[in-house]
């Protein structure tokens, strides 16, 4: 991965200096090679690791330029000689095979939808200098971030807020409502709007451009085919199709001649990865190697799977480099860790994913591969009910809901009814309830420490359910795998994610996130994602004589549950650290934003609560208190943007 930064304008006036210091702002992203480019009305910067330059990653070449058309880019570009043919059959032939060479000589051949040709994980800026205008995309996933502003006649883009921000023009004024949203947890927080107001995010699958001093876009470049043809191959011989397509993915992800990692935990997704690696290495005798890293847990712990993980790896005559989930903190130098950071949000698990990755280095591996996209694709809640009743399928209905451990008619209504009424009808509700909407099952609950009237000047929740799913004509079940692949809030985890396995000097990879992996799996049917008390039955079959069989097998109950980890810190370290912050004012409770006693009186209730939404908002909170407190500049307590130097030195504490 790499730190790209673009400028655009009449006779841009930012200087190299100002550009180094974008990028260093970005240091984590790449700082060993650096290459600045200049050409009238734009500026294209791009800083890379030393290990990145190998042909597998981003490339030697930083900045690539062929005639008018000048690309930086931050990607992994996959099927590269599928590409490649596509460009003769064109009559276009790449300048070199660095990424960035694919991605300009695929916008000669198709021009802005040359991203709906290049299958991989990236973030580009394209300058064409002929005719003045810009072109930028990401990937469909999410994995490479994106973020502008528009400053008057000019447009900077960069991969992280942070390198926005560090442009001299750029405004910091806070965004207030993203630091309520973000203290709930709510899915507008993820963007398209930052905790700065003047910074945006570009999403995932999309691209938008600049010219005339005018941003278009940005435009959704891809859709996740909720509503293609269904497959009408058997079940059997979709397995037999899934394996190829997920061991053809894998191919297209390992690093020739070196170890590869597999985050491994002993569920169905990160293990079909590993077996469809260990498969296609051993067939195609390939050269390469793959070994499993986990997290072990002790034995009674929700999150315990050693024992499936291990006997997945004698099946493939492996050792396993396991980590002690005692090892990994949970909660420690958060003030340091605050101050690194780009936002107010941190990522509950970040420690948890960078562990994985230092367990990659550990055997020497700069690839890691993970499960992320099995849960979106070969399973499903219970709103696929709705849509059984909603075509009268009601013995079906009965048959399944009787399989379900829970019960009763509250939870039935929610899942199998509400979703079916009109508006009207869910108005009637509301006035029933005496104001008290309906909630949709997305839906994430307001803490109740926000402020009230923040909240309702705000409009947060209004402004939340915008972000629940899109109005698209799809069943109940379709809009949920659209909602998966969609919503912001999902993409941002993937990137922030790839961001700490990069600290490692890894690159995590997403095999089961697959372009052709997705189209093919939302184009089965329901009953292969759910049924009864079976889960994930397409993806399972796949795996049938690559997993041991006891892997495979239905499980009576839930494993591989990280809660458990994260309520133990809460139970027993966060109450004193946040005892520790509230001993001065609360940023929070100034901006008036959150209540303090409220927020004392949740922490002292959560440990007999136990619920993951207290759990995962106080953890917030907490996390947004201290990066504003990071960003205080003087005794009068304004908040000022921090220096680039104040900002490195922070990062290189924290990691």
């Amino acid at each position: 991965m790499s730190a790209i930064v673009g400028v655009f304008g009449d006779a841009p006036s930012v200087t190299d200096a100002q550009i180094r210091a974008m990028l260093g702002r970005m240091s984590a992203r790449g700082g060993d090679r650096l290459q600045i480019w200049r050409g009238g009305d734009a500026v294209l910067a791009v800083a890379r690791h030393e290990w990145e330059l190998d042909p597998t990653f981003s490339g030697p070449v930083l900045v690539v330029e062929d005639g008018a058309v000048v690309v930086a880019a931050d990607a992994s570009v996959y099927y590269r000689e599928d590409l490649r043919r596509a460009l003769r059959e064109r009559g276009v032939s790449p300048a070199g095979d660095s990424p960035a060479h694919l991605i300009l000589a695929a916008y000669r051949a198709w021009g802005d939808d040359c991203v709906s040709h290049i299958e991989g994980d990236f973030a580009f800026i394209l300058w064409d200098r002929a005719r003045r205008r810009v072109l930028c995309a990401r990937d469909l996933g999410g994995k490479r971030p994106l973020h502008y502003a528009e400053l008057g006649g000019e447009l900077v883009v960069a991969s992280t807020i942070g390198g926005v921000v560090a442009h001299p023009r750029c405004p910091d004024d806070l965004n207030l409502p993203i630091l309520g949203a973000t203290i709930a947890g709510l899915h507008f927080s993820a963007g398209p709007e930052t905790c700065y107001t003047a910074v945006r995010v570009l999403p995932n699958a999309h691209r938008m451009s600049w010219s005339d001093g005018r941003l278009h876009g940005p435009v959704r470049y891809w859709e996740v085919p909720v509503n293609a043809e269904p497959s009408r191959l058997s079940h059997e011989d979709a397995a037999v199709h899934l394996r190829e397509l997920l061991a053809t993915a894998v191919r297209e992800r390992l690093q020739p001649g070196a170890v590869n990692a597999v985050w491994m935990s002993g569920g169905w997704d990160s293990t079909a990865v590993f077996g469809a690696a260990c498969h296609v290495i051993r067939r195609d005798g390939l050269d390469a190697a793959v070994r499993p890293v986990s997290i072990s847990y002790p034995e009674g712990d929700p999150g315990r799977e050693d024992e499936w993980i291990q006997a997945i790896a004698d099946r493939w005559g492996g050792a396993v480099h396991w980590i002690d989930i005692a090892d990994i903190p949970f909660l420690e130098r958060e003030e340091e860790r605050a101050a690194a950071r780009d936002e107010p949000y941190a990522h509950l698990y970040e420690r948890w994913n960078g562990a994985l990755a230092a367990g990659a280095r550990a055997l020497g591996a700069r690839v890691a591969m993970d499960g992320n996209g099995g849960d979106q694709l070969f399973q499903n809640s219970d709103v696929f009910l709705a849509d059984l009743f909603r075509a009268g399928r009601w013995w079906t209905v009965a048959r399944e809901w009787r399989a379900r451990p829970r019960g009763g008619f509250r939870p039935f209504f929610k899942w199998v009814i509400q979703p079916n009424l009109p508006e009207p009808a869910l108005r009637l509700a509301a006035w029933l309830r005496g104001g008290r909407r309906l909630k949709h099952y997305l839906e994430r609950p307001i803490p109740s420490w926000l402020n009230p009237e923040f909240v309702a000047r705000h409009e947060l929740e209004a402004r939340d359910r915008e972000f629940l799913t899109r109005e698209i004509p799809a069943t109940h079940a379709g809009r949920e795998i659209d909602w998966h692949f969609s919503s912001l809030f999902v993409s941002r985890a993937f990137a922030l994610i790839t961001g700490f396995a990069l600290r490692e000097g890894v690159e995590v990879r997403s095999p089961l996130s697959d372009r052709r992996v997705i189209e093919f799996a939302v184009s089965r049917p329901w009953w292969e994602r759910s049924s009864g008390k079976e889960t994930k039955r397409l993806l399972r079959r796949a795996m049938h004589g690559l997993l041991p069989e006891e892997v495979l097998a239905p499980r009576p109950y839930r494993t591989g549950i990280t809660g458990g980890y994260s309520h133990r810190w809460m139970v027993e370290v966060f109450p004193g650290l946040l005892e520790r912050t509230m001993r001065e004012p609360l940023v929070l409770e100034e901006l008036g934003i959150v209540r303090a006693e409220e927020l004392r009186r949740a922490c002292a209730e959560y440990p007999r609560r136990r619920d993951a939404a207290t759990r995962v908002g106080l953890y917030y909170t907490l996390q947004t208190e201290l990066w504003l407190r990071a960003r205080r500049g003087n005794a009068s307590g304004s908040l000022e943007k921090p220096t680039n130097a104040t900002v490195v030195a922070a990062a290189t504490v924290a990691i």
